[in-house]
C-alpha cells in the first residue's frame, strides 16, 4: 500500500461520513462500512472522495430502495398466494348464431346436399361463479414453475448495490 493512500476505515475514524441517502436501505450503512472497510480511496482528498461517494449514492440508493421493496412485497405474494381473495365482476360472452355444415361420406353425387346441417341460435353465456368470492391457490403447473424458481441461484440487490460503488476506491490493475 502507499503511504499517500488512505483505507476507507481510516478514513471514518479521522470523522468521514457516509451519504445520508444510505438510509433508504436499513442496515445498508453498516454493510457498506464492512464491505468496503479495507479499500483504499480512489481519490486524491477526503472531499472528493465524499463528493463522488455521495453523488454515487445520490444515483443509486432510491433505485434500489424501490427495487428492494418491490421484491419483498412479490415474496410477500409469493409466500401466502392463497390467502388472496378476491370477487370478480359479473362476465358475459355473447355468441352470434353459428350454421355449420357436415357432410359425411359417402354423399349422393346426384344432389350434393350435405348430410347434416346445424344452426344455433344466438346466446348469452354468464358465469355462475362471476359474482362469487372466491380463493385462489396454485395449479400443478404454477406449484411447477415455484419449484423450479426456488431452485435457481439467489440474486443480492444489497451486493448489486455495493458493487455500484467500486469505481470509488482504488483498483489492482
Amino acid at each position: 500500500m502507499a503511504k499517500y493512500t488512505m483505507l476507507f476505515a481510516e478514513y471514518l475514524e479521522r470523522g468521514g461520513a457516509c451519504p445520508a441517502s444510505f438510509s433508504l436501505i436499513q442496515g445498508f450503512e453498516e454493510i457498506f462500512k464492512k464491505h468496503y472497510c479495507d479499500k483504499e480511496l480512489g481519490f486524491e482528498t477526503e472531499a472528493l472522495f465524499f463528493m463522488k461517494l455521495d453523488e454515487k449514492a445520490d444515483i443509486f440508493m432510491q433505485l434500489y430502495a424501490d427495487k428492494i421493496t418491490r421484491l419483498a412485497t412479490a415474496w410477500g405474494v409469493f409466500d401466502s398466494p392463497a390467502k388472496v381473495r378476491y370477487t370478480e365482476e359479473h362476465k358475459t360472452f355473447t355468441g352470434g348464431e353459428q350454421h355449420a355444415k357436415t357432410t359425411e361420406l359417402p354423399f349422393d353425387s346426384e344432389t350434393a346436399e350435405p348430410s347434416l346441417l346445424n344452426d344455433s341460435e344466438e346466446y348469452e353465456n354468464r358465469d355462475s361463479r362471476a359474482t362469487t368470492e372466491r380463493e385462489t391457490g396454485e395449479t400443478h403447473e404454477e406449484a411447477q414453475k415455484t419449484i423450479e424458481f426456488l431452485n435457481t441461484k439467489v440474486h443480492s440487490l444489497v451486493l448489486d448495490l455495493l458493487n455500484e460503488f467500486k469505481t470509488c476506491f482504488m483498483g489492482v490493475y
